[in-house]
């Protein structure tokens, strides 16, 4: 039912854009729906399939033109939309992430969609989250819990690492009886043009941080951080340098994407790996089976915090079918939908009413602590802050594990800051 018009790289975008003008979007037809998204990696590619098939059922005689476009976090995809928007030759929808810096980011994009939300059970928290000059323009598809230190179950239990810890020291001694045992203390795959990863995952350590958490994180974010005096980003550089130079990091770091970075565990290579909950679906499409081969704690000093984002799709302003689309975005707002999706994706529904019984014990745990009131809620790094912020601080953050200079890094931080809140 479907056409697959596979998408290389954003250069070839930028270089031939004819090819993809006259392409797969050539004359509309009725019938169709032009969706792009970044979902290729095990797991996430299996659970849009299962929402693509639950959608055709509801509508048959549609052809669903997708572009699936490979790329961790979509930042090639992401570059390509602007591009193809302002050269008018638009989708009906794309996957973005849902977050209020990333959508502002689009808003000259998107067309709001605030019919959607009249009856849609979220918190109003989340409905704020998708909002750009007070419309919504963007539905959630799934909640996305980033600060997992992710671990593989039958290392800890043979290493007799006690989890509970809470502080950087602890995780270093963690990893120090990893190191011993030959193993790779604390995985990282930040490679294929994925430097990005290395905010995520330093995100975690901020917030984690004695003068981190969510209210620095929130303000950070929003550009009213000073990095060249707060402690807290001195204080995440510290213990990034201490992983680098006692050896706890794979030297292959560079070279890995984030879910190569995944498979490091599953082959009982590594024993810790700080990554969204998305790598719960890596792991059980491969295989694993939650709580006997992994499991995962809040990153160091992050528990009862929650760094969050969402999935969601939105209408594409000028789209070519905006009724079909429509009933695409309207099916996403059901738990049905959430249902064919959350639990193969690794994820957990955003919908209130949403039935749970389909869901393994981390995800139930995930969702818990999302809806207890006690925890302290937070977007993350693909949600709160511009666009640009991922790529600018995955290149600095780069250049750091090359050269872990504190003072140095602190510096480039700042520096990078001020770029992007100037």
């Amino acid at each position: 039912m479907k056409k697959l018009c596979v998408l290389v790289v954003a250069a070839l975008l930028c270089l031939s854009f004819p090819l993809f003008a006259g392409g797969g979007q050539e004359k509309a037809e009725a019938d169709e729906m032009i969706v792009y998204h970044w979902w290729t990696a095990g797991g996430e590619k299996e659970a849009i399939d299962a929402l693509f098939a639950a959608f055709l059922e509801k509508h048959p005689d549609l052809e669903i033109i997708e572009n699936p476009v490979s790329g961790g976090g979509g930042g090639v995809m992401r570059g390509q939309i602007k591009t193809m928007v302002m050269a008018g030759n638009s989708p009906d929808t794309f996957q973005l992430t849902y977050g209020t810096g990333m959508l502002a980011s689009f808003g000259e994009v998107l067309t709001p969609i605030d019919e959607l939300f009249e009856d849609f059970p979220v918190p109003e928290m989340v409905k704020k989250m998708g909002q750009v000059d007070g419309n919504q323009v963007s539905v959630p598809l799934n909640i996305m819990r980033n600060n997992c230190l992710w671990y593989n179950k039958k290392l800890v239990d043979e290493l007799g690492i006690d989890l509970d810890f809470n502080s950087f020291q602890e995780c270093l001694a963690a990893c120090e009886k990893a190191k011993k045992a030959g193993y790779v203390p604390f995985v990282i795959g930040a490679g294929a043009g994925q430097q990005f990863w290395l905010g995520q995952i330093t995100e975690q350590m901020i917030l984690g941080a004695p003068s981190g958490g969510p209210e620095y994180i929130t303000k950070l974010y929003n550009g009213e951080a000073n990095p060249a005096t707060d402690p807290a980003i001195r204080e995440m550089l510290t213990f990034l340098k201490a992983l680098i130079e006692k050896g706890y990091i794979n030297n292959d770091y560079s070279a890995l994407t984030w879910d190569q970075a995944a498979d490091v565990l599953m082959r009982d290579e590594g024993v810790f790996y700080s990554m969204g909950d998305w790598a719960k679906g890596h792991f059980t499409a491969a295989g694993w089976e939650p709580k006997v081969d992994f499991d995962y704690i809040p990153n160091p000093g992050t528990d009862g915090y929650f760094t969050l984002h969402f999935d969601g799709f939105s209408l594409c302003k000028n789209a070519p079918h905006p009724d079909i689309t429509m009933e695409w975005l309207e099916f996403l707002t059901t738990a049905e939908a959430e249902t064919a999706f959350c639990p193969i994706k690794g994820a957990t529904p955003p919908r209130l009413d949403a039935p749970t019984d389909m869901y393994d014990e981390i995800s139930l745990d995930i969702l818990a602590d999302f809806r207890d009131p006690d925890t302290k809620i937070v977007q993350s790094i693909f949600a709160q802050p511009p666009e640009e912020y991922l790529g600018v601080f995955g290149s600095m953050l780069s250049g750091f594990m090359e050269n872990p200079d504190v003072s140095k890094g602190v510096a480039d931080y700042a520096a990078a800051y001020e770029g992007i809140f100037k």
